[in-house]
């Protein structure tokens, strides 16, 4: 992660719905460094192409978690596709996440 508060990541749209994340990390504490890591995994293996991810560093950015009522770390929100989605946690629990954020069990 850089020195900024906010990092993002974009890959460009290669048709379907595109993604876009807001991960919210405490520093470079465990989970937050797992997080990071499985969403990165997770986009290249179901979204190539699809994703934004905007990484919020709440050490450094208090006010944007404040904003999205995060209260903690680390905290995943799906933006778009609507509805919305929030998960916590490290998102190790790749079937949980998948099925959260709609990639299994129907059309994305």
């Amino acid at each position: 992660m850089t020195s900024r508060s906010r990092e993002k990541r974009r890959t460009a749209p290669a048709g379907g719905k595109t993604y876009a994340f807001q991960l919210f990390v405490a520093g470079n504490e465990s989970n937050s460094t797992q997080a990071r890591d499985n969403l990165a995994r997770l986009c290249r293996e179901y979204l190539t192409g699809r994703h934004e991810i905007t990484i919020v560093d709440v050490l450094k950015d208090a006010a944007t978690a404040y904003t999205h009522h995060v209260l903690v770390t680390p905290t995943l929100i799906l933006i778009k596709p609507l509805p919305k989605v929030l998960l916590l946690g490290n998102l190790s629990d790749t079937r949980h996440v998948l099925a959260a954020l709609r990639l299994i069990g129907g059309k994305q």
